[in-house]
């Protein structure tokens, strides 16, 4: 079974802040901690605020930081924002765009042209009894 956030309703922007369900100002939430982004990465340069810089090779000339930052105030959907990354590396392996993906054979159906990433695990699950198979070597 797939689990998801609570903190993060169907509607949160992709380059926003994640927006707690029922509010409408990312800035409530959550109460404790500051603000984080709908989109995460796992690797990368980490957090840059470069304004209005639409030059995405301008990163590559700053240095990492890749603390926690408190994005209460930082508009995370200006051209020249950069996530913050868990694992800081030279550059990143994968953002989060959505992908091209075809297939043949059973299934194919489901696999069409462009589609948001975390569908195609609902797909191959569904297709391939992950879970169910993980579940029955875990018994």
């Amino acid at each position: 079974m797939c689990s998801r956030s609570p903190a993060i309703r169907n509607g949160s922007p992709i380059l926003g802040k994640v927006v707690q369900p029922g509010k409408t100002d990312p800035r409530l939430w959550p109460p404790t901690a500051s603000p984080y982004t709908t989109l995460g990465y796992t690797n990368g340069l980490g957090f840059a605020d470069l304004g209005s810089e639409t030059d995405a090779d301008v990163r590559y000339e700053t240095a990492g930081d890749n603390r926690r930052i408190d994005l209460t105030l930082i508009d995370t959907t200006a051209p020249g924002f950069h996530q913050e990354a868990l694992v800081p590396l030279s550059s990143e392996t994968h953002a989060g765009e959505d992908v091209g993906i075809y297939a043949r054979g059973p299934g194919a159906r489901l696999f069409s042209g462009t589609m948001e990433q975390h569908m195609i695990f609902h797909v191959m699950n569904r297709m391939g009894n992950l879970e169910g198979a993980a579940g029955a070597a875990l018994n």
